[in-house]
């Protein structure tokens, strides 16, 4: 078993609430590097190499995760809530879920289906139809337990199964931190700069503050992104696939990506025999787009682990693929040396 990522997929970091993960990672990284801690609470790491480096070079990754906030409770005891991150409320209910830093546990529901009219069952529930019911008698017991304000995250555990693939929630983007982490572990070519960053999932906040600190040349973030090579999606774009190899993409929503950056890097993939794909679709974003026009600028590169079932409680990856993922990064470092 994968004892790292299935940690960091245990752990809540809902954007925002970032500690937790926080402190793991940091548990893990001080001993190989020079850590801090800015304002807003991204983790910026150096690593020392073997050689002075060709350019300043950020290596990043996000913490936080999607999940939810408490708006409010009914008089009957029953959470209200809204979604923090981009989350389809049709996988919402029936999901268990953890509130607050107490981690309350709580199930999302909804009205019956045999009390629903037809045209109800028809249509998908807006988050504002929906509840998180923590056992409580009313409201007043409710309060005892939880506050307007507390994050949700999602209660998933982490299983290894089929043929070489993994679920567990919060791979978008833990499946990047353990990639980082181990990457901060080796023998490095040259000095390198690491950012574990906050609330991509909101607006990709902490990048901009993290690379306005670094002030990178080159930015790599590492991230998870989404898989559609599911049945249902033959006779469309499957945007990447699930077990095909690290994706790199050339556009996104926010970013269009250095292109003899991605040369360098699918050369690299081929120079060591790592298998890889490139994303094909223009859809998504992450934290290159804020990395990218940050300071006086930086040459983008992302590349990303295909997750299917992105931004639910369960998505799924190739662990062969998130270490070859981790395999062509640091193949990329070598190769930026060299040339």
């Amino acid at each position: 078993m994968n004892k790292l990522l299935s940690y960091y997929t245990s752990l809540f970091g809902t954007s925002g609430s970032e500690g937790d993960v926080r402190r793991a990672i940091l548990n893990e990284i001080s001993p190989y590097a020079k850590t801090k801690v800015d304002k807003l609470g991204n983790i910026i790491a150096f690593k020392k190499g073997r050689y002075e480096p060709p350019a300043t070079v950020m290596i990043s990754a996000h913490m936080d995760e999607v999940g939810m906030i408490l708006t409010s409770v009914t008089e009957d005891g029953y959470i209200r809530f809204d979604t923090v991150g981009g989350i389809d409320p049709r996988t919402l209910c029936g999901k268990h879920v953890a509130i607050g830093r107490r981690k309350i546990p709580g199930v999302i529901g909804q009205a019956a289906p045999h009390l629903m009219k037809k045209s109800e069952k028809d249509s998908v529930k807006k988050t504002d139809e929906l509840y998180i019911d923590i056992g409580a008698r009313d409201k007043e017991d409710a309060l005892q337990y939880v506050q307007p304000g507390d994050v949700i995250g999602f209660r998933s555990d982490y299983a290894e199964f089929g043929d070489g693939l993994v679920r567990a929630k919060a791979l978008d983007d833990r499946a990047g931190c353990q990639i980082l982490t181990n990457l901060i572990k080796k023998d490095l070519p040259f000095d390198t700069y690491f950012a574990f960053t906050v609330m991509e999932e909101i607006g990709c906040i902490g990048a901009g503050c993290a690379a306005f600190e670094i002030k990178p040349d080159y930015s790599i973030v590492v991230e998870g992104t989404t898989a559609a090579d599911i049945s249902d999606n033959k006779d469309k774009t499957s945007v990447c696939r699930v077990g095909a190899g690290p994706v790199i993409s050339f556009m996104d929503g926010s970013t269009i990506y250095d292109r003899d950056f991605i040369k360098l890097a699918c050369e690299a993939a081929r120079e060591r025999g790592i298998r890889y794909q490139m994303k094909q679709a223009v859809a998504g974003g992450n934290d290159s787009g804020r990395i990218q026009r940050t300071a006086s600028g930086a040459s983008a590169l992302a590349v990303s682990v295909a997750v299917r079932y992105l931004h639910t409680v369960t998505g799924v990856a190739s662990l062969a693929d998130i270490d070859d993922t981790e395999r062509l990064v640091y193949a990329v470092l070598n190769k930026m040396l060299n040339v």
